[in-house]
């Protein structure tokens, strides 16, 4: 079985001591043993251990969609799992230091410019830009670097140009960066197309720096757009590593929090703006919102108990809260709506399913991570790059082409093709190895 990832490289003299940092018989010591191949020589070797990486990583961690937190609480226990030192943490790019920090507005602000033609939003929003950029972001960074040797850039789809938002922001960041003269590493990003030529300047500009030390992303996609726009400008070409968020079954236990006789089968809802903010190919919204009552009608006809949710957006949850009256209606007590706040909580939802239908990418990716079987519900090149890495892209659907009805019969066929134990495996010991060369690139930096 290939999953593309084989490339992945880690330098074999570290791999010893990073064991001996995982407690015995661990899920993580027991995966990053699956990861590698130990020469015989290793033996008994106690390599000497060099002092601690205490790294800052820049990302939206708290962002309102918690599959941003999910991906970053991952990295960072990863990272000291594997011999940072225990200050390590994120810095979120917003300025936002806790979990629902920011939400005031963010439905308003959204759909005001979803309001407004592409080209004369990227105007009405430099002014306040550039204000938060004086005001809040940049002293943000000031503070929250300090203490740190190493920076880390990533995860998430921050290598984009939507409204020079991650332009603005990564020029700061890097700027504060190279005051400190500290090494960074890009991180398991994502990169989009259709930038700016404002915005392409500002980030050939920032990723020119002299301590960018490497350059690592989520998909071959985003490998590809980083080596044509940014490869030559920054010196870097990117390595293709493993979503730091299929690491989410390492850290945090399964759950099952859903009784009864039922299978349940939970239907991940993202909302028309959402959708249209991000995409070109977004459903008309009132098409959209009968498929969601669609598809948890046959769901539920199936003999499914739905579990609705969303990531957390607000956004998505004023949408899913008009169209709970409706979802009532047609499944009557074989229905919930649970509400989580934090990525641990979201991923107790998900492990307690069994068979997933989603828009947002990292509920899906935290579904293989606890292996189950989803649908993914296709609306950008990033969710169709995963299934495909993963072997699971047959079970694709695009929602404005394909009936509720045919989803529903893909989610069914989707719970009857488990994930290969073998090749959930192999593809969190690729998520372990990515992170080992990370480790190992700010260790010969530093």
């Amino acid at each position: 079985m290939s999953t593309g990832f084989q490339s992945i490289q880690t330098s074999s003299s570290a791999i010893p001591q990073r064991l001996d940092s995982l407690p015995d018989g661990s899920a993580q010591t027991a995966t990053v043993r699956a990861a590698v191949a130990f020469p015989a020589e290793w033996a008994g070797a106690v390599p000497l251990a060099p002092a601690p990486l205490r790294i800052r990583l820049f990302n939206v961690k708290f962002s309102p969609n918690l599959g941003d937190g999910l991906l970053s609480e991952c990295l960072e226990k990863a990272l000291i799992a594997l011999g940072a030192s225990e200050d390590t943490w994120s810095i979120d790019l917003a300025g936002r230091q806790g979990y629902g920090d920011g939400l005031t507005g963010r439905l308003q602000i959204m759909s005001a410019l979803d309001r407004l033609p592409k080209w004369l939003r990227r105007y009405v929003i430099r002014i306040p830009l550039a204000i938060q950029a004086h005001r809040k972001w940049h002293p943000h960074y000031a503070n929250r670097v300090s203490g740190a040797n190493a920076i880390a850039i990533g995860g998430g789809n921050l290598i984009s140009d939507i409204d020079l938002n991650f332009p603005t922001k990564l020029t700061l960041a890097i700027r504060e960066v190279e005051r400190l003269q500290l090494p960074f590493v890009v991180y398991a990003s994502g990169v989009t197309p259709d930038w700016t030529a404002k915005g392409t300047a500002m980030m050939e500009k920032a990723f020119a720096s002299a301590f960018l030390r490497g350059v690592f992303v989520r998909d071959h996609d985003s490998k590809l757009l980083w080596d044509e726009k940014l490869g030559k400008a920054s010196g870097h070409k990117a390595v293709v590593v493993r979503d730091p968020g299929l690491l989410a079954s390492e850290f945090i236990s399964p759950s099952r929090i859903f009784s009864g006789e039922r299978p349940v089968a939970g239907v991940g809802i993202m909302s028309h703006i959402a959708i249209r903010y991000h995409a070109d190919n977004a459903p008309d919204a009132a098409y959209l919102e009968n498929w969601y009552v669609d598809l948890v009608r046959g769901l539920v006809e199936k003999g499914y108990h739905a579990v609705v949710f969303t990531n957390g957006s607000p956004e998505d949850i004023v949408y899913l809260a008009k169209l709970q009256p409706r979802l009532k209606a047609i499944a009557g007590g074989a229905i919930s709506f649970p509400v989580q706040h934090t990525p641990t909580e979201l991923c107790e939802i998900i492990s307690s399913l069994d068979v997933l239908v989603a828009y947002r990418m990292h509920a899906v990716i935290a579904a293989y991570s606890f292996g189950v079987p989803a649908v993914g519900l296709a609306w950008d090149r990033k969710l169709r790059s995963f299934m495909m890495s993963v072997n699971r892209d047959e079970f694709l659907c695009d929602v404005a082409e394909t009936k509720a009805s045919s989803a529903v019969e893909l989610a069914c066929r989707a719970q009857s093709t488990p994930i290969s134990r073998a090749e959930h495996m192999q593809v969190l010991s690729e998520a372990w190895q990515g992170v080992t060369q990370l480790v190992e690139v700010l260790e010969a930096a530093s």
